[in-house]
This record gives structure tokens, C-alpha cells and sequence, in this order.
């Protein structure tokens, strides 16, 4: 995909417009903060409520009225994390092909939870785009997280370059910046089930052949996870099905 409109905006002097998107399920107490602290740094917000049980959508819904330029997508039941992000990124790859989104506008993720620094925002922005890169995933500094974890993003990530053909430090980190276009690409290789999504994106994006870095340190506020070895598990099988996936499509489309 191309990203002529973006280029040319560049050329006169225009930023690319900033769109974050955060999924939430059942994170009634932090989500409010979140948004309120995301709002000022973008330009379009998108909240995606995932079938949440407890009153994350109710406080969701109070805040759009004072914030025209949040919107809300939601699922009745919960369907998961990665379930959740493809819907908003298939909303905004829909978007793209109708001209309201440029190819190289640009995409945020940020967890409900309040567990990424919003102050890096600027600075990882800047990053992107003096270095032209179509995705940029923070390195979480886990330093103050448990061993177990530590090992375990170890693994991930490195069973993840393996297949990648390129160096990850953070696979599973949800804290990104993605060109718009490269991400709606990406959309046709992966299929996400549970918390898949992040692997599953960086290595896809990877063997495309886009322009990816994982090395960027930021610090993580709060220690907070879900995950449980069933999910690790399936992180382990969905890397290589994504790089078969893209492999497989790349011979048929005689790549």
C-alpha cells in the first residue's frame, strides 16, 4: 500500500494525523483516567468496549458527549483482546480506502489499564516519523515485573524473531505506533484468537518486509497482566501460523 496522500502532506509541512485506539474489558476503575490523559495527545480516539461486565461502558458513554472527537465501537459479549482490536482496524482500514484516513496517518495503542507512560507519546511520534517506520512497539522496561514474566517475554520474543527474521525485544507489548496503511495490510495475514493480536501483527509486519522497531525502552507505570499459560500457548502457535500465513500468500500473489 502506498502513501502518496501522507507524502504529499509532508511536503507542505502537515503532521500526520494521530488516532488511538483502546480496547477495554471490565476497566471501570482506570479507563476514564486514560482517556482523559490520551484525548489532548491525538486527534481521533476510538474506544472498543469488549463485551465488558462491570460499568466500563457506562463510563465510557459519559465521557464522549464532552469529547466530540472520541467514538465508541463495542461487542454485546466479551470476544477478546485481539477480537477487539481487528474490529477497530478493519472500522479504520474501511475508512482508508474511502480517502477519510491517509496511508501514512497514524495509528496508536494503548491499554485501558493504565499501564503505559503517555508521556513517551510525543517523543516515539517524532521517532516514527524522522525514521519513516511503519511500526514502532514499545519495549516495556519489565524490570520491576516477576521472574516468570521477565522469562516468559524472553521466550516470546525470541521464538517471535525466529519467525520474524528480525529482532524482537517486546513481542507482546500492546504499546504501538503503526503507519495506517502498513496496519491495514497486515489486516489480510492474521487472525488474532485471545491475545494473539501483538504477536501475531509484529511478525507479520515483519516478514512483509515493513520497516519495524522494538527497542525503544519505556517505563511501565503499573504491573498488571492476565494472561495465563493457555494464553502463552497460544502466542507460541500463533507466530508461526501468522509467518506461514504470510509466507503462503506471498507465493500465491507471486511475491
Amino acid at each position: 500500500m502506498s502513501g502518496t496522500g501522507a507524502a504529499g502532506d509532508r511536503a507542505l509541512g502537515r503532521a500526520p494525523r494521530r488516532i488511538a485506539v483502546v480496547p477495554a474489558y471490565n476497566e471501570e476503575p482506570t479507563v476514564a483516567q486514560v482517556l482523559e490523559g490520551l484525548y489532548p495527545e491525538v486527534d481521533e480516539l476510538l474506544v472498543v468496549d469488549d463485551g465488558s461486565v462491570d460499568n466500563t461502558r457506562e463510563v465510557v458513554e459519559k465521557f464522549l458527549p464532552e469529547h466530540p472527537r472520541a467514538r465508541l465501537l463495542s461487542f454485546d459479549q466479551n470476544r477478546g483482546m485481539s477480537a477487539a482490536y481487528h474490529l477497530a482496524f478493519t472500522d479504520l482500514r474501511r475508512r482508508i480506502a474511502t480517502g477519510e484516513i491517509d496511508e501514512d496517518d497514524l495509528i496508536y495503542t494503548v491499554d485501558a489499564d493504565g499501564q503505559h507512560d503517555l508521556t513517551a507519546l510525543d517523543e516515539l511520534r517524532d521517532i516514527a516519523i524522522a525514521e519513516g517506520l511503519d511500526a514502532l512497539i514499545v519495549r516495556r522496561d519489565l524490570s520491576t515485573y516477576p521472574l516468570y514474566k521477565r522469562t516468559g517475554n524472553w521466550v516470546m520474543s525470541t521464538w517471535a524473531s525466529l519467525w520474524a527474521r528480525h529482532p524482537l525485544k517486546d513481542v507482546e507489548s500492546g504499546y504501538r505506533i503503526f503507519r495506517a496503511g502498513a496496519l491495514a495490510d497486515a489486516l489480510d495475514y492474521y487472525r488474532g484468537y485471545k491475545y494473539s493480536e501483538t504477536v501475531e501483527v509484529a511478525v507479520v509486519l515483519c516478514r512483509l518486509g515493513y520497516r519495524v522497531r522494538n527497542d525503544i525502552v519505556v517505563a511501565v507505570p503499573v504491573f498488571r497482566s492476565r494472561t495465563r499459560i493457555v494464553d502463552a500457548l497460544i502466542d507460541l502457535w500463533a507466530v508461526p501460523a501468522a509467518a506461514w500465513r504470510v509466507q503462503r500468500r506471498k507465493g500465491t500473489r507471486g511475491r
